[in-house]
């Protein structure tokens, strides 16, 4: 099923752009898998919601529709993770199942709270993540430059000095550092307007004890859910992160992979059930018509009646430090069957490819709490 498939290589690879990359060429154009007014916009659907217990899986609480603005004043800028099939170093810029699949799976449920761009990128496919060198300086270059000038376009053509987020996962994420660090760190304007950076398993570095040195000098980790201008960054392990795990204790360059932090660093966590620290119950939402392969109960087809499922009280989490690594730890609770690490990598990368939905609902309520604090201000 192409939807397993898709769903099986998020964040299969741990690539970011590295090279210079130029401005985009004259009458350059984005290929948009999501944008409003898009025909066959995978980011939009409805929003319909079953909430199911968590001692039961199989027993439909009750039916809900989060609701919002046809037309929401904030605009959110997505990059989807690893998920091309390709068998090229590179994906081309054809949309394809696997990037409608992951787009309906982490992105449409934020339709309510912000309108929705996500460019197609040359993006670092399976196949390419697997003989890292063929990975070129002038891939790297063509990969980063691919979201840039996307970034770029939207910035130019959309954007209008509205207010943004920024949402990408595993390889979005670490495409999304360079461009946050290279082109809204230092820019005090385009701060202003950014609410928050969503980070998912992206390995943001700073200094140690700190929200903010390393990759970003002037965006701290979010400590509250109306702070703006701030980064939420972490990578889930269903307990402590093992030793040589791939997330939480290195950042990533193109060319091996995980990078030894320096002395003074570490990985940012921040806990979306409790910005502020400690521990919290998350909301976990995911889309129904996925068949759930990495250790969440799945409720019976015929209990399913709605496009989405969530849990909000079967998993809590906290930012823990084990074994040098710097992650959200997520426990069942409530009778709820605990999550598990599947793949290839299984307890190495942890929760990866679950880093998004586990917390979706908390994410998206932080999008809505944010806009509300941005146009108070």
């Amino acid at each position: 099923m192409r939807r397993s498939a898709a769903l099986a290589v998020l964040g299969a690879s741990l690539i970011f752009g590295g090279a210079a990359a130029a401005a985009p060429p004259a009458g350059y154009s984005p290929v948009w898998l999501c944008r409003p007014g898009l025909a066959n916009n995978p980011c939009v659907t409805s929003l319909k919601t079953g909430v199911f217990s968590p001692k039961q899986p199989q027993k439909l609480e009750q039916v809900v529709t989060p609701a919002g603005p046809a037309d929401p004043k904030v605009d959110c800028f997505y990059v989807y993770p690893t998920v091309s099939a390709e068998q090229t170093t590179l994906s081309d810029l054809k949309i394809q199942p696997d990037e409608t699949d992951v787009a309906l799976y982490q992105a449409a449920y934020y339709q309510h709270v912000c309108r929705m761009y996500a460019p197609m990128y040359h993006q670092v496919t399976s196949a390419g993540a697997a003989d890292q060198s063929a990975i070129t300086p002038a891939l790297q270059a063509e990969q980063y430059a691919s979201v840039l000038d996307a970034w770029q376009y939207y910035l130019a053509h959309y954007n209008d000095g509205r207010a943004f987020v920024l949402i990408g996962h595993s390889q979005g994420a670490f495409v999304l550092r360079r461009l946050i660090r290279e082109q809204i760190d230092g820019n005090a304007t385009l701060r202003k307007r950014m609410l928050s950076a969503i980070l998912f398993g992206g390995g943001v570095v700073v200094k140690k004890g700190s929200l903010v040195g390393g990759d970003f000098q002037h965006i701290p980790g979010c400590t509250s859910t109306t702070e703006l201008g701030c980064v939420v960054s972490y990578s889930s392990f269903p307990g402590p992160a093992p030793p040589g795990a791939i997330f939480g204790a290195s950042s990533f360059n193109p060319y091996d992979g995980p990078v030894p932090l320096k002395p003074g660093q570490e990985i940012l966590c921040t806990n979306p059930a409790a910005l502020g620290g400690g521990s919290g119950l998350l909301d976990t939402v995911f889309p129904s018509s996925f068949p759930i392969s990495a250790g969440l109960p799945e409720p019976s087809h015929s209990a399913i009646t709605t496009p989405w499922v969530e849990y909000r009280s079967s998993f809590s989490a906290r930012c823990v430090d084990t074994n040098g690594s710097d992650v959200l730890q997520v426990t069942a609770v409530n009778g709820a069957l605990e999550p598990i690490s599947t793949g290839s990598l299984a307890g190495l990368w942890g929760l990866h490819p679950l880093d998004v939905n586990l917390a979706l609902g908390d994410i998206v309520r932080l999008v809505a709490s944010e806009s509300a604090a941005y146009f108070a201000r």
